[in-house]
């Protein structure tokens, strides 16, 4: 852990510099990806939690874990990272998800209305996040490889159709807050991911596999919007 944390820090640029730090700021209910732009002390006043004890969690040596050193990677590695775990599994899981969250709606929606509403905020936000994703594989991260290379080579990168990638940067983030408003109300639905007494083993699976979802995409957004996008502004600038 490199700098000294103080409540003025963004919540963002704590688990950024150290995404161990992310498992605290979960159990304590504190939103460090879309709302990462909040201080530790803001973030705090909105869980109604005392901010010098959260610090001292978070500064306390017992924070430690096997989360990757994504402070250190290399842009061009956060890049793969993405794209070959977090799109890639959407890819390949998102519509198994879909139809075991449909299964389950149609078995028990009768005695859990809620999951119909479950299922429909799910499917609307796979929508979403599939066009969502197809934008940075098609259009986005082409052109942060390319500023990637073209620094490397010591050259200029070539000319992006979008002028500054300020502009797809600014539409991705806000589909960020978007994804994760839909995530924080499918948690509330189902009262954060907790299996009901007559739920079955589906039932169960459901909301492990939803969780788990919900946490990847966490760390997604925040590689992107803590790590990424402002790595690749700035070595826009310094082109500049």
């Amino acid at each position: 852990m490199d700098s000294k944390l103080t409540k003025d820090m963004t919540v963002g640029s704590m688990v950024a510099e150290d995404f161990n730090r992310a498992k605290t700021l979960e159990r304590l209910g504190i939103d460090y990806c879309c709302h990462g732009s909040d201080t530790l002390e803001t973030a705090c006043e909105k869980q109604g939690l005392n901010a010098d004890d959260v610090l001292a969690q978070l500064d306390s040596k017992d924070v430690q874990g096997g989360a990757p050193d994504f402070a250190n990677w290399s842009l061009d590695l956060l890049l793969d990272y993405v794209l070959k775990k977090h799109h890639r599994n959407f890819h390949l899981h998102h519509q198994e998800l879909m139809q075991l969250v449909e299964k389950v709606a149609k078995v028990h929606g009768a005695h859990h209305p809620e999951l119909l509403d479950v299922r429909d905020a799910v499917a609307a936000s796979f929508e979403e996040l599939d066009s969502h994703f197809a934008k940075e594989e098609n259009v986005l991260f082409p052109q942060l490889y390319e500023m990637f290379d073209a620094s490397l080579e010591g050259r200029e990168p070539a000319p992006f159709h979008c002028g500054s990638i300020a502009y797809p940067i600014r539409q991705m983030m806000l589909e960020h807050d978007t994804t994760g408003e839909a995530w924080q109300h499918i948690t509330e639905l189902t009262n954060n991911f907790t299996t009901p007494e007559d739920g079955c083993a589906s039932y169960k699976l459901m909301n492990q596999q939803l969780r788990q979802f919900f946490l990847d995409l966490k760390e997604h957004i925040s590689l992107e919007n803590n790590l990424i996008f402002p790595g690749f502004l700035r070595m826009e600038q310094e082109t500049a």
